[in-house]
């Protein structure tokens, strides 16, 4: 049994469905299925059945994915405890959630990296949630998420990034693309198009839209913020999204939303536990900065 199979199950368990599992993993449908047909051979059970939406583990399967998930996050352990690699360097991992270009994260890293080339780096993409999860499991060093996540994670330490407004994403040829703001009132009867994800920051940014006066049955959720985005450019609605999720190569204008109570803040946060030397180092550099992250 390779630890890369049992990363196939555990994420066709997570996501439902063997394609979006497949894109996660960057490989295609076939192979995902592949693997997981392989590893089944190899347990003797079967691992998922199929419903109307997708699929969903079988009694055996949930066994198999408590095991399996147990042995993983114990191997992700080891590894982060481990303090130099082969090569003699550190390794540190950094966990985000948002676009390739999000926030200027990504040239920072360029940057950190070349500065610290003792220091291979790792890039995980995941929701907010996760991030934090991983971050109390161990297997994540470091990460830069929503404020609100992290609240009440008595093992996790953070601190404030940088806060902004919520935007709009609006077609260009919409009548509010030249506006440089809107209010409640100017969006009133339109569909507002939003990331579904079932998180404590998830929920708080969907009711300060209601509280703004944005009406609740208006709120339409997709699974990826990549999706809303499309969505809008294809006139299906609004996309709200933080301004530093602004992405300049679609057809979309980005629109203020003038409202007092729907700001977004962003945390840096790591494990209070955390012993890898390079988690000091990174946070003490990007605090040193300004966010969102501009080369000058």
């Amino acid at each position: 049994m390779d630890f890369y199979r049992i990363e196939c199950f555990l994420t066709a368990a997570e996501t439902g469905n063997m394609t979006k599992a497949a894109e996660r993993m960057c490989m295609t449908q076939p192979a995902m299925s592949f693997q997981i047909r392989e590893l089944e051979k190899e347990l003797h059970v079967t691992l998922f059945e199929r419903d109307r939406v997708g699929i969903r583990l079988t009694e055996s399967g949930k066994i198999v994915h408590a095991g399996l998930s147990h042995i993983m996050d114990s191997y992700r352990r080891l590894l982060n405890k481990i303090p130099q690699n082969g090569y003699g360097k550190q390794h540190l991992t950094i966990g985000y959630h948002g676009f390739i270009n999000w926030a200027g994260l990504h040239s920072f890293i360029a940057v950190f990296s070349k500065k610290h080339p003792e220091i291979e780096v790792s890039i995980l993409e995941q929701q907010c949630k996760e991030l934090a999860d991983y971050l109390e499991l161990g297997t994540l060093d470091v990460a830069i998420l929503l404020t609100q996540e992290v609240k009440n994670r008595h093992g996790l330490s953070s601190v404030p990034l940088f806060n902004e407004s919520t935007c709009f994403a609006v077609p260009e040829t919409h009548p509010l693309a030249d506006r440089k703001s809107v209010s409640a009132e100017d969006i009133k009867e339109e569909i507002i198009l939003m990331n579904n994800h079932n998180s404590v920051c998830m929920k708080e940014l969907v009711d300060n839209l209601i509280r703004s006066g944005i009406p609740s049955e208006h709120l339409r959720f997709e699974e990826q913020p990549g999706v809303c985005l499309a969505m809008a450019v294809a006139g299906q609605g609004l996309a709200s999204l933080p301004k530093s999720f602004q992405q300049n190569n679609l057809p979309l204008r980005y629109v203020d939303y003038d409202s007092k109570v729907c700001h977004i803040y962003h945390s840096l946060a790591w494990n209070s536990d955390a012993h890898n030397p390079a988690v000091k180092l990174f946070c003490e550099e990007a605090g040193r900065v300004s966010w969102p992250y501009r080369l000058l």
